[in-house]
Protein backbone atom coordinates (compact mmCIF):
# COMPACT_ATOMS: atom_id res chain seq x y z
CA UNK A 1 0.00 0.00 0.00
CA UNK A 2 1.10 3.40 -0.94
CA UNK A 3 -0.83 5.49 1.04
CA UNK A 4 0.26 5.23 4.40
CA UNK A 5 -1.86 7.92 6.02
CA UNK A 6 -5.03 6.11 5.78
CA UNK A 7 -3.26 3.08 6.51
CA UNK A 8 -2.90 4.37 10.14
CA UNK A 9 -5.81 6.75 10.21
CA UNK A 10 -8.22 3.36 9.44
CA UNK A 11 -6.17 0.97 10.84
CA UNK A 12 -8.66 -1.83 9.93
CA UNK A 13 -5.79 -4.36 10.05
CA UNK A 14 -5.59 -7.68 8.65
CA UNK A 15 -2.57 -9.64 9.95
CA UNK A 16 -0.73 -12.48 7.95
CA UNK A 17 -0.88 -15.25 10.46
CA UNK A 18 2.78 -16.58 8.71
CA UNK A 19 4.40 -12.99 8.97
CA UNK A 20 3.26 -12.63 12.25
CA UNK A 21 3.09 -15.65 14.20
CA UNK A 22 5.52 -14.39 16.66
CA UNK A 23 2.90 -12.53 18.16
CA UNK A 24 5.13 -9.68 19.85
CA UNK A 25 5.21 -6.46 18.26
CA UNK A 26 7.95 -5.23 15.99
CA UNK A 27 9.05 -1.42 17.53
CA UNK A 28 10.10 1.24 15.32
CA UNK A 29 11.80 4.21 16.87
CA UNK A 30 11.97 7.69 14.95
CA UNK A 31 14.68 9.86 16.14
CA UNK A 32 15.06 13.71 15.32
CA UNK A 33 17.69 15.70 16.42
CA UNK A 34 18.04 18.68 18.22
CA UNK A 35 14.50 19.69 18.01
CA UNK A 36 12.07 21.02 20.44
CA UNK A 37 7.93 21.22 20.78
CA UNK A 38 7.92 22.99 17.89
CA UNK A 39 5.55 20.69 15.59
CA UNK A 40 1.75 21.95 14.52
CA UNK A 41 0.56 19.37 16.73
CA UNK A 42 2.20 20.79 19.98
CA UNK A 43 0.75 23.98 19.11
CA UNK A 44 2.96 25.99 16.13
CA UNK A 45 0.65 27.31 13.78
CA UNK A 46 3.49 28.51 11.26
CA UNK A 47 5.16 24.83 10.30
CA UNK A 48 3.36 22.44 8.40
CA UNK A 49 3.89 18.77 9.93
CA UNK A 50 1.04 16.09 8.69
CA UNK A 51 2.83 12.73 8.75
CA UNK A 52 3.86 13.78 12.81
CA UNK A 53 0.36 15.21 13.18
CA UNK A 54 -1.42 11.98 12.04
CA UNK A 55 0.96 10.14 14.13
CA UNK A 56 -0.31 12.75 17.27
CA UNK A 57 -3.85 12.53 16.78
CA UNK A 58 -3.91 8.91 15.92
CA UNK A 59 -1.48 7.69 18.75
CA UNK A 60 -0.71 9.63 21.78
CA UNK A 61 0.93 12.81 22.77
CA UNK A 62 3.36 13.35 25.59
CA UNK A 63 3.66 16.69 26.66
CA UNK A 64 6.12 16.60 29.23
CA UNK A 65 9.23 14.20 27.85
CA UNK A 66 12.56 15.48 28.52
CA UNK A 67 16.26 14.20 28.09
CA UNK A 68 18.61 13.36 30.89
CA UNK A 69 21.31 15.57 28.99
CA UNK A 70 20.70 18.76 26.53
CA UNK A 71 23.41 17.42 23.88
CA UNK A 72 23.42 14.51 21.51
CA UNK A 73 25.72 11.79 22.42
CA UNK A 74 25.24 12.05 26.43
CA UNK A 75 21.73 11.90 25.77
CA UNK A 76 21.55 9.03 22.92
CA UNK A 77 23.60 7.25 25.65
CA UNK A 78 20.99 8.11 28.41
CA UNK A 79 18.58 6.70 26.19
CA UNK A 80 20.03 3.31 24.90
CA UNK A 81 20.41 2.14 28.55
CA UNK A 82 18.24 3.13 30.19
CA UNK A 83 20.55 4.90 33.10
CA UNK A 84 21.78 8.93 33.54
CA UNK A 85 24.93 9.07 31.67
CA UNK A 86 26.41 10.67 34.73
CA UNK A 87 25.74 7.41 36.83
CA UNK A 88 27.40 5.62 34.61
CA UNK A 89 30.71 7.50 33.94
CA UNK A 90 29.77 8.56 30.30
CA UNK A 91 28.83 11.73 30.38
CA UNK A 92 31.44 14.27 28.61
CA UNK A 93 30.64 15.12 24.95
CA UNK A 94 32.80 14.06 23.06
CA UNK A 95 35.59 11.83 24.03
CA UNK A 96 37.96 10.36 21.69
CA UNK A 97 37.49 6.93 21.23
CA UNK A 98 40.50 5.83 23.20
CA UNK A 99 39.25 7.83 26.21
CA UNK A 100 35.14 6.32 26.19
CA UNK A 101 34.47 4.44 28.94
CA UNK A 102 33.60 0.63 28.66
CA UNK A 103 29.53 0.17 30.31
CA UNK A 104 29.51 -1.06 33.71
CA UNK A 105 29.92 -5.02 34.02
CA UNK A 106 26.49 -6.90 33.56
CA UNK A 107 25.08 -3.47 31.65
CA UNK A 108 23.87 -3.58 28.38
CA UNK A 109 22.22 -1.02 25.39
CA UNK A 110 18.46 -1.89 24.71
CA UNK A 111 19.30 -3.22 20.81
CA UNK A 112 21.28 -5.95 22.56
CA UNK A 113 18.81 -6.74 25.38
CA UNK A 114 16.21 -7.41 22.31
CA UNK A 115 18.37 -8.97 20.29
CA UNK A 116 19.30 -11.14 23.53
CA UNK A 117 15.42 -12.02 23.89
CA UNK A 118 15.08 -12.94 19.96
CA UNK A 119 14.35 -9.65 18.15
CA UNK A 120 16.17 -8.79 14.94
CA UNK A 121 18.23 -5.45 15.45
CA UNK A 122 17.85 -2.37 12.24
CA UNK A 123 19.77 0.88 12.23
CA UNK A 124 20.22 3.21 9.66
CA UNK A 125 21.75 6.78 10.54
CA UNK A 126 24.29 7.15 13.29
CA UNK A 127 24.55 5.70 17.30
CA UNK A 128 27.00 7.92 18.91
CA UNK A 129 27.11 6.90 22.21
CA UNK A 130 29.57 8.08 24.92
CA UNK A 131 31.08 4.65 25.95
CA UNK A 132 32.76 1.58 23.95
CA UNK A 133 31.02 -0.90 22.57
CA UNK A 134 31.99 -5.05 22.26
CA UNK A 135 29.86 -5.32 19.70
CA UNK A 136 27.41 -3.37 16.98
CA UNK A 137 24.81 -2.67 18.63
CA UNK A 138 22.33 -3.36 15.60
CA UNK A 139 22.66 -6.23 13.33
CA UNK A 140 21.05 -4.59 10.30
CA UNK A 141 21.32 -2.35 8.30
CA UNK A 142 19.14 -2.88 5.24
CA UNK A 143 15.76 -3.22 5.72
CA UNK A 144 15.04 -6.47 3.26
CA UNK A 145 17.43 -8.10 5.87
CA UNK A 146 14.64 -8.45 8.21
CA UNK A 147 12.80 -11.75 8.19
CA UNK A 148 8.73 -11.05 8.60
CA UNK A 149 8.16 -14.09 10.30
CA UNK A 150 10.66 -12.75 13.47
CA UNK A 151 9.87 -9.90 15.49
CA UNK A 152 12.06 -6.80 14.88
CA UNK A 153 13.15 -3.34 16.85
CA UNK A 154 14.51 -0.67 14.14
CA UNK A 155 15.72 2.64 15.10
CA UNK A 156 15.78 5.14 12.22
CA UNK A 157 17.62 8.61 13.20
CA UNK A 158 17.04 11.25 10.57
CA UNK A 159 19.56 14.40 10.49
CA UNK A 160 16.56 17.40 9.86
CA UNK A 161 17.04 20.02 12.56
CA UNK A 162 20.68 19.62 13.07
CA UNK A 163 22.98 22.39 11.72
CA UNK A 164 23.77 23.33 8.91
CA UNK A 165 19.91 23.84 7.99
CA UNK A 166 18.33 22.86 4.34
CA UNK A 167 15.68 24.72 3.07
CA UNK A 168 11.82 23.57 2.55
CA UNK A 169 11.57 25.58 -0.49
CA UNK A 170 8.14 24.13 -1.53
CA UNK A 171 6.78 25.59 1.70
CA UNK A 172 9.20 28.36 2.71
CA UNK A 173 8.65 30.32 6.59
CA UNK A 174 8.70 34.19 6.09
CA UNK A 175 10.53 35.35 8.65
CA UNK A 176 8.66 38.10 9.45
CA UNK A 177 5.95 35.83 10.85
CA UNK A 178 8.59 34.25 13.49
CA UNK A 179 7.71 35.20 16.95
CA UNK A 180 10.95 34.95 18.85
CA UNK A 181 11.31 33.85 23.02
CA UNK A 182 12.01 37.06 25.09
CA UNK A 183 15.32 36.70 25.72
CA UNK A 184 16.15 36.66 21.98
CA UNK A 185 16.91 40.60 20.43
CA UNK A 186 14.00 40.39 17.67
CA UNK A 187 16.24 40.96 14.64
CA UNK A 188 16.74 39.55 11.19
CA UNK A 189 19.49 37.55 11.43
CA UNK A 190 17.74 35.43 14.42
CA UNK A 191 14.20 35.72 12.95
CA UNK A 192 15.86 34.06 9.67
CA UNK A 193 17.59 31.07 11.63
CA UNK A 194 14.41 30.29 12.98
CA UNK A 195 12.59 30.21 10.32
CA UNK A 196 15.13 27.98 8.61
CA UNK A 197 15.05 25.32 11.56
CA UNK A 198 11.06 25.17 11.38
CA UNK A 199 12.07 24.73 7.74
CA UNK A 200 13.70 21.44 8.75
CA UNK A 201 11.11 20.76 10.73
CA UNK A 202 9.06 20.46 7.69
CA UNK A 203 11.59 18.70 5.87
CA UNK A 204 11.73 16.00 8.68
CA UNK A 205 8.08 15.60 8.76
CA UNK A 206 8.38 14.37 4.85
CA UNK A 207 11.38 12.25 6.05
CA UNK A 208 9.39 10.77 8.56
CA UNK A 209 6.43 9.79 5.63
CA UNK A 210 9.45 8.33 3.96
CA UNK A 211 10.55 6.20 6.75
CA UNK A 212 6.74 4.72 7.27
CA UNK A 213 6.56 4.45 3.75
CA UNK A 214 9.30 2.22 2.99
CA UNK A 215 8.53 -0.13 5.82
CA UNK A 216 4.44 -0.18 4.82
CA UNK A 217 6.01 -1.06 1.06
CA UNK A 218 7.78 -3.88 3.13
CA UNK A 219 4.83 -5.41 4.77
CA UNK A 220 6.32 -4.06 7.87
CA UNK A 221 4.34 -1.78 9.71
CA UNK A 222 1.00 -3.81 10.73
CA UNK A 223 2.58 -5.21 13.80
CA UNK A 224 4.22 -2.08 14.35
CA UNK A 225 4.68 0.23 17.47
CA UNK A 226 6.08 3.64 16.38
CA UNK A 227 8.01 6.23 18.88
CA UNK A 228 8.88 9.36 17.72
CA UNK A 229 10.95 11.62 19.42
CA UNK A 230 14.34 13.88 19.27
CA UNK A 231 17.26 13.48 21.55
CA UNK A 232 17.15 16.64 22.99
CA UNK A 233 15.63 20.11 22.51
CA UNK A 234 16.84 23.28 20.09
CA UNK A 235 19.99 24.09 18.49
CA UNK A 236 20.03 27.60 19.65
CA UNK A 237 21.12 29.98 22.41
CA UNK A 238 19.80 28.79 25.88
CA UNK A 239 18.41 24.92 23.87
CA UNK A 240 20.63 22.87 23.20
CA UNK A 241 23.69 22.36 25.78
CA UNK A 242 20.98 23.97 28.95
CA UNK A 243 19.31 22.49 31.17
CA UNK A 244 16.53 24.98 30.60
CA UNK A 245 13.14 23.27 28.71
CA UNK A 246 14.09 25.15 25.28
CA UNK A 247 17.16 22.38 25.77
CA UNK A 248 15.84 19.30 27.35
CA UNK A 249 11.89 19.24 26.49
CA UNK A 250 11.13 17.27 23.72
CA UNK A 251 8.23 16.09 21.11
CA UNK A 252 7.48 12.77 22.11
CA UNK A 253 4.35 10.49 20.48
CA UNK A 254 3.53 6.61 20.37
CA UNK A 255 1.68 5.32 17.68
CA UNK A 256 -0.18 2.00 18.53
CA UNK A 257 -1.81 -0.10 15.88
CA UNK A 258 -5.38 -1.16 16.55
CA UNK A 259 -4.41 -4.74 15.92
CA UNK A 260 -2.39 -4.85 19.34
CA UNK A 261 -4.05 -4.69 22.28
CA UNK A 262 -3.45 -1.15 24.31
CA UNK A 263 -1.44 -1.92 26.94
CA UNK A 264 -2.21 0.04 30.26
CA UNK A 265 -1.55 3.49 30.22
CA UNK A 266 -1.84 3.99 26.49
CA UNK A 267 -4.97 5.83 24.96
CA UNK A 268 -5.01 6.50 21.07
CA UNK A 269 -6.03 10.26 20.44
CA UNK A 270 -5.19 11.09 24.22
CA UNK A 271 -2.62 13.41 25.75
CA UNK A 272 -0.13 12.87 28.82
CA UNK A 273 0.53 15.22 31.40
CA UNK A 274 2.72 13.27 33.09
CA UNK A 275 6.43 13.83 33.79
CA UNK A 276 8.92 10.90 32.13
CA UNK A 277 12.61 11.26 31.89
CA UNK A 278 14.13 9.81 28.27
CA UNK A 279 15.45 7.10 30.45
CA UNK A 280 12.00 5.52 30.46
CA UNK A 281 11.97 5.10 26.87
CA UNK A 282 14.22 2.09 27.29
CA UNK A 283 12.29 0.37 30.00
CA UNK A 284 8.85 1.48 28.66
CA UNK A 285 10.20 -0.47 24.93
CA UNK A 286 11.10 -3.44 26.77
CA UNK A 287 7.87 -3.71 28.88
CA UNK A 288 5.80 -3.15 25.30
CA UNK A 289 7.93 -6.21 24.13
CA UNK A 290 7.30 -8.52 27.09
CA UNK A 291 10.94 -8.21 28.47
CA UNK A 292 11.26 -7.38 32.13
CA UNK A 293 13.47 -4.40 32.60
CA UNK A 294 16.68 -5.10 33.82
CA UNK A 295 17.05 -4.40 37.69
CA UNK A 296 20.06 -2.03 37.25
CA UNK A 297 17.75 0.61 34.87
CA UNK A 298 16.40 3.77 36.40
CA UNK A 299 13.98 4.16 33.43
CA UNK A 300 10.54 4.04 34.66
CA UNK A 301 7.97 2.05 32.80
CA UNK A 302 5.21 4.41 31.76
CA UNK A 303 3.05 2.03 29.65
CA UNK A 304 2.24 -1.58 30.31
CA UNK A 305 1.21 -3.95 32.26
CA UNK A 306 3.98 -3.04 34.74
CA UNK A 307 3.51 0.43 34.76
CA UNK A 308 5.70 2.41 37.62
CA UNK A 309 4.04 5.11 39.59
CA UNK A 310 4.23 9.02 37.55
CA UNK A 311 7.60 10.90 38.58
CA UNK A 312 7.71 13.71 41.16
CA UNK A 313 10.71 14.66 39.07
CA UNK A 314 13.10 14.37 36.21
CA UNK A 315 16.82 14.67 36.42
CA UNK A 316 19.06 16.00 34.05
CA UNK A 317 22.75 17.17 34.06
CA UNK A 318 25.75 18.40 31.41
CA UNK A 319 29.31 18.35 31.76
CA UNK A 320 32.38 18.71 29.40
CA UNK A 321 31.32 19.84 25.78
CA UNK A 322 34.25 20.60 23.30
CA UNK A 323 36.33 22.78 25.60
CA UNK A 324 33.51 24.15 28.61
CA UNK A 325 33.56 22.37 31.39
CA UNK A 326 29.89 22.92 32.34
CA UNK A 327 29.29 20.74 35.39
CA UNK A 328 25.52 21.53 35.81
CA UNK A 329 22.66 19.64 37.20
CA UNK A 330 18.94 20.40 37.03
CA UNK A 331 15.48 19.22 39.15
CA UNK A 332 12.28 20.08 37.57
CA UNK A 333 8.53 19.29 38.82
CA UNK A 334 5.78 20.35 37.04
CA UNK A 335 6.10 23.65 38.58
CA UNK A 336 9.44 24.40 39.39
CA UNK A 337 12.82 24.16 37.68
CA UNK A 338 15.77 24.41 39.78
CA UNK A 339 19.90 24.73 38.16
CA UNK A 340 23.07 24.28 39.99
CA UNK A 341 26.00 25.13 38.10
CA UNK A 342 28.86 23.60 39.71
CA UNK A 343 31.36 25.85 37.36
CA UNK A 344 28.94 29.18 37.72
CA UNK A 345 30.90 32.77 36.58
CA UNK A 346 30.52 32.40 33.11
CA UNK A 347 27.58 33.97 30.89
CA UNK A 348 25.32 31.19 29.10
CA UNK A 349 26.96 33.26 26.06
CA UNK A 350 30.47 32.93 27.03
CA UNK A 351 29.82 29.27 27.51
CA UNK A 352 29.20 28.94 23.53
CA UNK A 353 31.70 26.06 22.04
CA UNK A 354 33.81 27.58 19.29
CA UNK A 355 31.41 24.78 16.49
CA UNK A 356 28.51 27.16 18.00
CA UNK A 357 30.16 30.33 18.03
CA UNK A 358 31.05 29.62 13.96
CA UNK A 359 27.48 28.22 13.46
CA UNK A 360 24.78 30.26 15.83
CA UNK A 361 24.03 33.36 14.41
CA UNK A 362 22.64 33.93 17.91
CA UNK A 363 26.59 34.31 19.07
CA UNK A 364 27.59 36.56 16.85
CA UNK A 365 24.03 39.25 17.01
CA UNK A 366 23.76 38.71 20.62
CA UNK A 367 27.80 40.28 21.14
CA UNK A 368 27.58 42.74 18.63
CA UNK A 369 23.90 43.83 20.43
CA UNK A 370 25.59 43.42 24.18
CA UNK A 371 28.83 46.00 22.95
CA UNK A 372 26.21 48.80 21.50
CA UNK A 373 24.06 48.52 24.60
CA UNK A 374 21.41 47.41 22.61
CA UNK A 375 19.97 44.29 25.17
CA UNK A 376 16.81 45.30 26.52
CA UNK A 377 16.91 43.42 30.94
CA UNK A 378 15.49 39.77 29.67
CA UNK A 379 18.15 39.88 26.89
CA UNK A 380 21.01 40.64 29.05
CA UNK A 381 20.47 37.31 31.24
CA UNK A 382 22.02 35.63 27.99
CA UNK A 383 25.53 38.17 28.84
CA UNK A 384 25.40 37.99 32.72
CA UNK A 385 27.85 35.44 34.46
CA UNK A 386 26.00 32.62 35.26
CA UNK A 387 25.12 32.40 39.67
CA UNK A 388 25.31 29.08 41.47
CA UNK A 389 22.09 28.79 41.72
CA UNK A 390 19.04 29.22 39.48
CA UNK A 391 15.05 28.94 40.40
CA UNK A 392 12.11 29.19 37.86
CA UNK A 393 8.22 29.11 38.42
CA UNK A 394 7.74 27.76 34.90
CA UNK A 395 3.90 28.17 35.45
CA UNK A 396 4.37 31.84 35.66
CA UNK A 397 7.75 31.97 33.60
CA UNK A 398 8.01 29.66 30.96
CA UNK A 399 10.70 30.75 29.02
CA UNK A 400 12.59 31.01 32.37
CA UNK A 401 14.04 34.50 32.58
CA UNK A 402 13.35 35.24 36.24
CA UNK A 403 15.84 33.85 39.02
CA UNK A 404 14.14 33.43 42.09
CA UNK A 405 16.79 31.29 44.08
CA UNK A 406 17.76 34.84 45.49
CA UNK A 407 14.38 35.75 46.61
CA UNK A 408 13.57 35.68 50.32
CA UNK A 409 9.97 34.33 49.27
CA UNK A 410 11.17 31.10 47.55
CA UNK A 411 13.51 29.56 49.79
CA UNK A 412 11.53 27.05 51.26
CA UNK A 413 10.90 25.76 47.31
CA UNK A 414 14.70 26.25 46.51
CA UNK A 415 15.56 24.48 49.63
CA UNK A 416 13.22 21.79 48.97
CA UNK A 417 14.66 21.31 45.32
CA UNK A 418 18.26 21.45 46.69
CA UNK A 419 17.82 18.69 48.81
CA UNK A 420 15.81 16.64 46.09
CA UNK A 421 18.87 17.25 43.68
CA UNK A 422 21.13 16.50 45.97
CA UNK A 423 20.11 13.48 47.14
CA UNK A 424 19.82 12.37 43.63
CA UNK A 425 23.61 12.66 43.10
CA UNK A 426 24.33 10.93 46.30
CA UNK A 427 21.66 7.93 44.77
CA UNK A 428 23.27 7.66 41.17
CA UNK A 429 26.93 8.08 42.49
CA UNK A 430 27.25 11.20 40.09
CA UNK A 431 30.37 10.44 38.09
CA UNK A 432 31.15 13.87 36.79
CA UNK A 433 32.42 14.87 40.57
CA UNK A 434 35.28 12.05 40.04
CA UNK A 435 38.45 14.06 38.78
CA UNK A 436 38.83 13.56 35.40
CA UNK A 437 42.07 11.58 34.36
CA UNK A 438 44.88 13.89 33.12
CA UNK A 439 44.18 12.49 29.48
CA UNK A 440 40.59 13.58 29.18
CA UNK A 441 41.34 17.22 30.86
CA UNK A 442 44.27 17.21 28.02
CA UNK A 443 42.08 15.95 25.24
CA UNK A 444 39.30 18.75 26.22
CA UNK A 445 41.54 21.63 26.43
CA UNK A 446 42.91 20.11 22.50
CA UNK A 447 39.70 19.68 21.51
CA UNK A 448 39.00 23.37 22.00
CA UNK A 449 42.34 24.38 20.60
CA UNK A 450 42.02 22.63 17.41
CA UNK A 451 38.46 23.94 17.10
CA UNK A 452 39.03 27.43 17.83
CA UNK A 453 41.58 27.57 14.73
CA UNK A 454 39.30 25.03 12.45
CA UNK A 455 36.22 27.68 12.66
CA UNK A 456 38.01 30.91 12.67
CA UNK A 457 37.51 31.37 9.10
CA UNK A 458 33.79 31.18 9.64
CA UNK A 459 33.06 32.44 12.10
CA UNK A 460 34.72 35.76 11.41
CA UNK A 461 32.73 35.74 8.10
CA UNK A 462 29.20 35.28 9.92
CA UNK A 463 30.82 38.35 12.72
CA UNK A 464 31.23 40.38 9.34
CA UNK A 465 27.90 39.23 7.83
CA UNK A 466 25.34 40.23 10.43
CA UNK A 467 27.60 43.34 11.60
CA UNK A 468 26.52 44.62 8.39
CA UNK A 469 22.84 43.09 8.53
CA UNK A 470 22.10 45.09 11.58
CA UNK A 471 23.89 48.14 10.50
CA UNK A 472 21.49 48.10 7.78
CA UNK A 473 18.72 47.71 9.66
CA UNK A 474 19.72 50.69 11.28
CA UNK A 475 20.33 48.29 15.04
CA UNK A 476 23.71 49.78 15.16
CA UNK A 477 25.76 53.10 13.80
Amino acid sequence: MNNLLSTLVFTFLVFNSTAFSHNRPNILWIIAEDMSQDQACYGNKLVKTPTIDMLSNNGMRFNNMFTAAGVCAPSRTAIATGMHQNAIGAMHMRYSEELKPALPEGMNTIAHILKANGYQTFSKGKDDYMFKLNEESFEFKNLDQLDKSKPFFAKVNSFYTHRIFKRDKENPIDPSDVVLPPYYPDVSPIRKDQAAYYENIQLLDKEVKRILDEFEERGLMENTIVFFFSDHGRPSLKGKYWMYDSGIQIPFIVFIPEGIKAPKGYMAGAVDEKLHSSIDISATTLELAGIKKPSYMQGKVFMGENQEPERDYIFSALDRIGGVHFKTRAVRSKKFKYIKNFNNGLSILECSTEYRKARLPHYNTISILDNYNKLDEVQKTLVTPLPLEELYDLENDPFETKNLAYDENYQDVRQKMETVLTNWLDEIDDKGFYPDSPEIQKHFIDYRTKNKEAYRKERLKWYTQILEELKQEGLIP
